[in-house]
C-alpha cells in the first residue's frame, strides 16, 4: 500500500520546503507555536469503534515504527538530488523529531481514515496487512512503485525527440499569439499613431475658423 509512502512524503514535502526558506531567507525554523493545526480536536467525531479501527491498521502497517526511518531515507534520497541540502540533513532530521512526531500527527490520519474508511473496511485493510502476504506488500510496494517509474520512463524515452519537437512548436504558437495580440492596426505597436487627430496627416495645417455668424 502506498499510504506510509505518501504519509512520509508529506511530511518530507513540509521538511524540505522549511529548509529551503531558511536557506533562501536566513530565517529560522518555525517554532511549535508557529505551527498550524491542521484539524483541531481531529478525532472528537470519530467513533471509538472507528478509532480503534484506524489504530489497528496503522499498527499493521508500522506506521509508528516506521515514521523515522521512512522519512529520513526520503530525506537522504532529496537530498541525492539536491547536494545543496547535504549540511542541512541533520538539521532537518533534528527538527523533524522535535515537531512531526507521531503523537502529533496520529489524530489527524485518525481523521482522515475515518471519514474515508468504514469501520468495516478499516478491519479488513488491518486484517489484510497484518497477514503474510500484506506484510510482503508493504515490504515490497516502494520497490514496485520505482520499478514501474523506470518502466514508464523506458517506454516514453523512444518517443522524447516526438515531444520536444512538439512542445517547440507550440512555444512558436505561443510566441505569434503574444506578438499578435500586443500590435495595433498595420502592425503598430500598441499606443503608436494616437495623440493627434484622426484624418488630418502629421504636420498639416489645421483648417481656418469658421467665421462668426452675422447679428
Amino acid at each position: 500500500m502506498r499510504s506510509r509512502s505518501f504519509f512520509a512524503a508529506g511530511v518530507l514535502v513540509t521538511l524540505i520546503a522549511t529548509a529551503a526558506a531558511c536557506k533562501k531567507g536566513g530565517a529560522s525554523a518555525p517554532s511549535a507555536s508557529a505551527t498550524p493545526s491542521l484539524t483541531p480536536n481531529a478525532a472528537a467525531a470519530t467513533s471509538p469503534g472507528s478509532a480503534a479501527a484506524a489504530q489497528e491498521l496503522f499498527t499493521a502497517m508500522k506506521l509508528p515504527a516506521s515514521l523515522n526511518d521512512t522519512t529520513a531515507a526520503m530525506i537522504d534520497s532529496e537530498i541525492a538530488r539536491n547536494p545543496g541540502l547535504t549540511p542541512y540533513r541533520e538539521l532537518m532530521l533534528q527538527w523533524l523529531r522535535k515537531y512531526m512526531t507521531w503523537d502529533a500527527i496520529q489524530p489527524e490520519l485518525v481523521r482522515m481514515y475515518t471519514t474515508t474508511f468504514t469501520e468495516a473496511e478499516l478491519k479488513e485493510m488491518a486484517k489484510f496487512y497484518g497477514s503474510p502476504v500484506g506484510q510482503k506488500a508493504l515490504e515490497k510496494m516502494p520497490e514496485m512503485m520505482q520499478r514501474v517509474a523506470m518502466t514508464g520512463a523506458q517506454i516514453a524515452q523512444p518517443h522524447s525527440d516526438e515531444l520536444r519537437a512538439a512542445m517547440s512548436a507550440r512555444s512558436d504558437e505561443l510566441r505569434k499569439e503574444a506578438q499578435a495580440g500586443g500590435a495595433g492596426p498595420m502592425g503598430q505597436a500598441p499606443g503608436q499613431g494616437q495623440g493627434r487627430p484622426q484624418g488630418r496627416p502629421q504636420g498639416a495645417p489645421r483648417p481656418a475658423p469658421a467665421p462668426a455668424p452675422t447679428p
